[in-house]
């Protein structure tokens, strides 16, 4: 027991050893942006989910994201002929799958209607691939 336990403190030091998480090494203006997109998924009202996760929205209205359909929005450090879209894939519990658009009106279901307010990450030309979170978004209900 006291070999285990040696082993298991041995491999926790050198846990805390390892190199920082990547998101140190991204540019000023990615983190400042992250942190901007964190606040919003953290606003009152909104509820923040990844993909595959549920989003409980009160009064039975609970939404799952399902899959990204369209990311065209334009990065923040480039020129766009269009601002572009984020377009997502969701499951309505008890309304099957609907297409919602980041600020777009609310979608209508039988037990209330909801919109995406909010996502994470945002756009960048030099957002590093490697270094990209999964997505995050933000649903309110109404």
């Amino acid at each position: 027991m006291r070999a285990f336990l040696i082993a298991a403190f041995a491999l926790a030091a050198c846990a805390q050893t390892q190199a920082p998480p990547p998101a140190a090494n991204l540019p000023q203006h990615i983190l400042e942006d992250l942190a901007q997109r964190e606040a919003a998924l953290r606003e009152p009202g909104v509820v923040a989910v990844a993909i595959g996760q549920t989003a409980d929205l009160g009064g039975g209205l609970r939404v799952r994201p399902l899959e990204v359909l369209e990311d065209s929005r334009c990065p923040q450090n480039a020129r766009c002929v269009w601002a572009g879209r984020l377009r997502v894939r969701v499951a309505v519990e008890g309304a099957g799958e609907r297409e919602v658009i980041l600020a777009e009106p609310a979608v209508e279901t039988p037990r209330g209607a909801f919109a995406l307010v909010a996502v994470s990450p945002g756009p960048w030309t030099d957002w590093p691939e490697s270094q990209r979170p999964p997505y995050r978004f933000g649903f309110r209900r109404g």
